[in-house]
């Protein structure tokens, strides 16, 4: 028997030095980031109407149906003439103001509605209806694509406009732009100011100007394109120049300390009397040039009779905004042309909070500027609601545009994820604190299994801009506020074990949906002869610990429980028997475990008998002592395994 106890002491060995070896489980590895380009289709719809109103009653604008694959974006009702008084606003969400008169009413919801406070009011609205459809385009470093098509009826091109965004945080910038000919289409080559408007991080397609087919989007990829998701924006006044006809001139961008510059605004413009010379044009190059404004008329000044003849003036404005460090103009007219220009900087400023970003400004940040703004561009999933400046003034949240401010203009815009607010015009400045309030929609991660179901109780944890955990409830759920824009990393980890890592780049859903690798096992308890053992007990184990335990059914199976991947020691155990062994958990399915139970005998319960106590006591006591010698063992201890000892 020295042979059968030598090959017992060496499987124990075996099984020892694995569950030694599984104290260290390699981690799931995160997967690679990834970010994303969000491009959105948008139709507007627009019509004029009049609104009769009495005193007292109500009337009410409303959007029509989206069309397929479309949801409503936003209404806007226009007042060509300012809301007249007497006309009340009962149904809104933002008013835009111009010289302190409500000149647009927005809804999200698609409804407005107006009061007569006054009888026999009529109001004149043009109203505009807005669909978006979304998708989401993976960022390669040198070049993505999209194909635009005709909209559903009864749209046309017309009516389309795409945008298409990167988030600030993405290391990702737009560095061309190339219609479906191949081409090129900025700069010089844009067929209009209203064609396309683009940045480092947005483009924008009016598809009025524009031929469907593939458009092209050229990146660059690096860590200087990160740009702050609240910044200040710096205006310094504007520098004058000329440049002679057929001449060539370029100039650098200044640099200040602190401060990043972005680009340049330029203003090409001749206002003299009509002449053979006025003719050619002028070009703008640069690292990324957006053609932002054109007007090229002639204007005629009249006198009461023809006492003085009529002096015509030819007028040629043209306005650009230069990305980069450097900018070129070439004028290819027959007359010098006039340049204003100034750089446009920018400072990463703002302490983001649940509930939005406070941003300081301070007196020596904006004292040399001519203009200065904050400016909020927050990731898809936070919706900004409104400002409040130093002085206590909510601004954006139900109001903005051109608002009145001292001897100047103060100009706010929100719009979804955006918004700015002017901190200095001219002469007119506030510092002080202001705070950007942001509606966050929670990010939820649904962990599940292999097969897709749920898994309750795992940890899943994010690291980035901030840091949190939290358990998945009874459906796979974990909910998160990612108030600080950026990068992050998943870490999901179940009964000890890590189960699934992946980096979110760009968060494009409110539910994602995180695959782990755990999986649905149940095990087959058998005896020496393929017989089911009901009652048998399953431990999985990861070193010391226990993963989780299961009983056999009168099948002789466990219930379906879910393990992690990797390498655990399973433990079988049936009465007075067990067994252990090392498994490797990989998939789902059913695994049998078969245990050394030769037979029972039918007394206390049944006792069971392994195969090797048969042959010992076969071959030493002889079979009718067998039971008697079971029966005092099972009297004497709770043992779980005998070892027999010649």
């Amino acid at each position: 028997m020295k042979g059968a106890k030598a090959a017992l002491l060496v499987s124990l060995a075996i099984v020892v030095f694995a569950i030694a070896s599984l104290n260290a489980q390699p981690a799931a590895q995160p997967t690679e980031v990834a970010f994303y380009g969000r491009l959105d289709f948008i139709l507007t719809t627009t019509m004029r109407t009049s609104l009769m109103l009495g005193e007292n009653q109500v009337a009410e604008v409303s959007a029509p149906p989206a069309p397929p694959g479309y949801n409503l974006y936003y209404l806007r009702a226009s007042f060509p003439d300012g809301l007249p008084d007497g006309v009340v606003p009962v149904k809104y969400d933002k008013a835009e103001m111009l010289d302190n008169k409500i000149v647009a009413l927005i809804s999200y919801a698609g409804s407005v509605k107006l009061a007569g406070a006054n009888s026999n009011a009529t109001v004149s609205v043009d109203v505009s209806v807005c669909y978006v459809k979304t998708s989401w385009l993976r960022l390669s470093e040198e070049s993505i694509n999209f194909t635009i098509e005709e909209p559903p009826p009864p749209f046309t091109k017309d009516d389309l406009t795409v945008k298409f965004t990167v988030e600030n945080h993405a290391p990702f910038a737009i560095s061309d732009l190339k219609g479906p000919s191949g081409e090129s289409i900025l700069g010089g080559s844009e067929p209009s100011p209203e064609a396309v408007k683009i940045d480092y991080k947005h483009i924008e397609l009016n598809f009025k100007h524009l031929d469907l087919g593939t458009y092209t989007i050229g990146l660059r990829q690096g860590n200087d394109y990160i740009l702050p998701s609240s910044f200040l924006v710096f205006e310094p006044p504007f520098k004058e120049d000329n440049v002679a006809p057929g001449n060539a001139k370029r100039y650098g961008v200044g640099q200040m300390k602190d401060w990043r510059a972005i680009g340049s605004v330029v203003i090409i413009y001749t206002i003299a009397p009509l002449s053979g010379r006025s003719g050619g044009d002028v070009e703008v190059a640069g690292e990324l040039v957006d053609f932002a404004y054109y007007r090229n008329e002639i204007v005629t000044i009249r006198a009461a009779s023809f006492l003085i003849p009529n002096i015509n003036l030819k007028v040629y404005i043209k306005a650009y905004i230069v990305y980069g460090t450097w900018f070129e103009i070439r004028n290819n007219m027959k007359s010098s042309v006039n340049v204003m220009y100034t750089t446009v900087f920018i400072k990463e400023s703002g302490e983001w909070q649940p509930t939005g970003v406070q941003i300081t400004v301070r007196d020596s940040d904006i004292k040399d500027a001519m203009a200065a703004y904050l400016v909020v561009q927050a990731p898809s999933y936070g919706r900004i609601v409104g400002m409040k400046t130093p002085s206590g003034a909510e601004l954006g949240a139900t109001q903005e545009g051109l608002l009145a401010w001292g001897d100047e203009y103060r100009d706010v815009r929100v719009f979804m994820n955006e918004a700015y607010v002017q901190v200095k015009a001219f002469g007119v400045s506030e510092s002080g604190t202001y705070f950007f309030r942001i509606d966050w929609k929670p990010i939820t991660f649904k962990v599940t299994d292999d097969s897709g179901e749920p898994i309750i109780g795992a940890t899943v944890s994010i690291t980035g801009p901030l840091s949190a955990s939290a358990l998945s409830n009874e459906v796979g759920l974990a909910t998160f506020r990612l108030y600080k824009p950026g990068a992050y990393t998943v870490n999901v980890r179940f009964k000890g074990v890590d189960v699934a890592a992946l980096q979110l780049g760009t968060i494009t859903d409110d539910t994602l949906i995180v695959k782990c690798k755990v999986y649905r096992v149940s095990w087959l308890v058998t005896d020496a002869w393929d017989k089911p053992l009901s009652g048998a007990e399953i431990i999985v184990k990861n070193g010391d610990a226990v993963i989780d335990r299961a009983f056999t059914s009168d099948g002789g199976t466990t219930p379906v429980i879910q393990i992690p991947a990797g390498q655990f020691v399973v433990q079988g155990t049936y009465k007075r028997v067990t067994s252990s062994r090392v498994e490797n958990i990989d998939a789902s399915g059913i695994r049998k475990l078969k245990l050394d139970v030769l037979f029972e005998i039918p007394l206390f319960g049944g006792i069971p008998v392994t195969t090797l106590e048969t042959a010992f006591a076969g071959a030493t006591l002889g079979g009718g002592t067998l039971a008697a010698a079971m029966i005092r063992k099972s009297r004497a201890s709770h043992v779980e395994e005998v070892v027999l000892e010649e």
